[in-house]
Formats: C-alpha cells, sequence, structure tokens
C-alpha cells in the first residue's frame, strides 16, 4: 500500500512529489503545476496532455487539493524520504496519526492536547486509504463528466453535420427549382406575348374589315346624295318625271349598317391580359420587399 501511495503521489514528469497538484478533466491525468505549465509552453489556446496526448483547454485545470493531502500521508510514510520518520517538534513523539479537521500529521500526545482533543483524528494509514478512495471518487467524477462532455460533443457534432447536409440539399434544391422556375416563367412570357399577338393581328383585321365595309358603303351613300341633289335641282316638270319610280328604286336598297360596338370578347381578352399584368406587378413588389427575408419566412 505504501509504494501505491508514494507512486499516487508523484508526478509523471518531474518524478518527485507534486508540488501544487492540478487535474486535467479532459483526460484526468495530474501533474504538478509548473511541470505542466513548462509543457505547453505560451498561454496556447489548446495543449495536448504529457501522457496521453488528449487535447485540452490550458484555462480548465482544476487544483488538486485532495491530493495533497495524499502527498503530505506518502511524504510522511516514505521511510527514505526527507518526511520519513518524522516526530512532533512539541512531544518528539512519531507524527502517527492525521486530523482531519486541521489536514496534519500529530503524535499521540497531540491527540490528547486541548487542541486536537474534538478534533476527528484517524490513523495514517486509514487516512491514506481514505484519500486514497476521495481521489479515486474524485477522478471517477472528473471521468463521467468527461465522457459527458465527449458525448455532447459527439451528438452536438452529430446535429451539425445533419443541419449542414440538410442545408446543402436544400440549396441544391433552390436552385434546381428556380431554374425551372425561370424556364416556365419565360415559357409563359412567350405563350402570353403570342396570344396578344394573335389579339392585336384579329383587331386589326377586324378594324379594316369594318372600315372597308363602311367606305364602301360610304362611297355608294355620296353617290346617291348626288344623285338627289341634282333630282331636286330639276324643274318642277323634270322633277316629277320619272320620281315615283326614282323613289321607289332608292327604298328598295338595303338599310345601312350601323357601326358594330366593339367585340366584346375581344374586350375580356384584353381584360385578362390586364389582370395577368396586375398579378405580376404585385408579385414583384413582394419579392423587392423581402430581399434580406425572402418568401416572407424569418429566421427563429
Amino acid at each position: 500500500p505504501v509504494q501505491d501511495l508514494l507512486k499516487e503521489a508523484t508526478c509523471p514528469l518531474c518524478q518527485d512529489y507534486f508540488q501544487d497538484p492540478v487535474l486535467i478533466p479532459e483526460c484526468g491525468h495530474n501533474f504538478c503545476r509548473s511541470c505542466l505549465t513548462r509543457s505547453w509552453g505560451e498561454s496556447p489556446s489548446e495543449a495536448p496532455c504529457p501522457l496521453c496526448r488528449r487535447t485540452f483547454v490550458p484555462g480548465n485545470i482544476l487544483a488538486n487539493r485532495q491530493l495533497v493531502n495524499v502527498v503530505e500521508i506518502a511524504q510522511r510514510c516514505d521511510p527514505g524520504g526527507e518526511e520519513g520518520g518524522s516526530f512532533c517538534g512539541t512531544h518528539r513523539e512519531p507524527l502517527k496519526l492525521f486530523c482531519q479537521d486541521d489536514e496534519t500529521f500529530i503524535c499521540v500526545d497531540c491527540d490528547q492536547s486541548q487542541e486536537h482533543r474534538d478534533h476527528r483524528v484517524i490513523p495514517l494509514e486509514e487516512a491514506l486509504q481514505e484519500y486514497q478512495i476521495q481521489v479515486g471518487n474524485c477522478l471517477k467524477a472528473q471521468k463521467e463528466k468527461k465522457e459527458k462532455i465527449l458525448a455532447y460533443r459527439t451528438e452536438t457534432e452529430r446535429k451539425m453535420e445533419q443541419m449542414l447536409d440538410l442545408i446543402k440539399k436544400e440549396r441544391e434544391n433552390t436552385v434546381a427549382e428556380f431554374r425551372e422556375l425561370r424556364r416556365c416563367l419565360e415559357e409563359q412570357e412567350k405563350l402570353l406575348l403570342a396570344r396578344m399577338e394573335e389579339t392585336e393581328k384579329e383587331i386589326v383585321a377586324r378594324r379594316d374589315k369594318w372600315l372597308a365595309e363602311h367606305m364602301e358603303e360610304l362611297s355608294s351613300l355620296e353617290d346617291l346624295i348626288q344623285e338627289m341633289e341634282e333630282k331636286h335641282q330639276q324643274p318642277a316638270s323634270k322633277l316629277l318625271q320619272d320620281s315615283g319610280s326614282f323613289l321607289k328604286k332608292h327604298r328598295a336598297k338595303k338599310p345601312s349598317k350601323n357601326p358594330v360596338a366593339f367585340p366584346l370578347e375581344l374586350k375580356w381578352t384584353i381584360w385578362d391580359y390586364i389582370d395577368i399584368s396586375v398579378f405580376l406587378k404585385g408579385l414583384m413588389k413582394q419579392f423587392r420587399g423581402n430581399k434580406k427575408q425572402p418568401w416572407g419566412f424569418y429566421a427563429g
């Protein structure tokens, strides 16, 4: 047990008793503070453990007060050490006991003194076992904490990778959908412009036909008016001559066509074009108003 205690109290770097021992939470190894500081150089953000090479953050190291007590006990129990076989400076008795309240070594006479009478005092070997258990429990707790941190880091990395994969997939989908949207919009634009061109041609054709018909009728009416004016200017004897047949002939002509209104179906077609234009303007206004948050979605 003494050899185990000596090993437990020895720094793996300087191979001497721990001086100001510190614990690396990431791996659970202990070193002298000065030995560990010398091993990593000038204040790095991360450093490798000198034993297992696991990376740790220097700012996370913990002072191991329980190991200080183990070192003191080991020094007392070490026959070859400077402290081996130490005697009480007051009573000159061997220091075989350990006062847990004052965390110091005492002799049998000290235990009976007023200073330590009501304190928790145990044999040196028992103190050794107790502190070994405490250090072991502390080490176990730190290792469990380390495992939790590693598990959390692994789970966090897994979730982050999932989100990155999802973003990559959605970026590809978005590019593909916008490409298809542009193709569809261009196709719809061509179809709509073609329909507008057909409607325009139909309007022009109807206008030209209507003008041609009415120009012909207008020319006929001008001839008739001129003929009637000439008839009207004739002398009475000449006016009455053949007047009945003259009037009968012109009354028998078909009545002139009234100017037709613009075809209603063409008006409806134009109104459809206007509705489409209004819809597109509203859509573009919505897009322009949401440049930072497209489609009106907001990040949480």
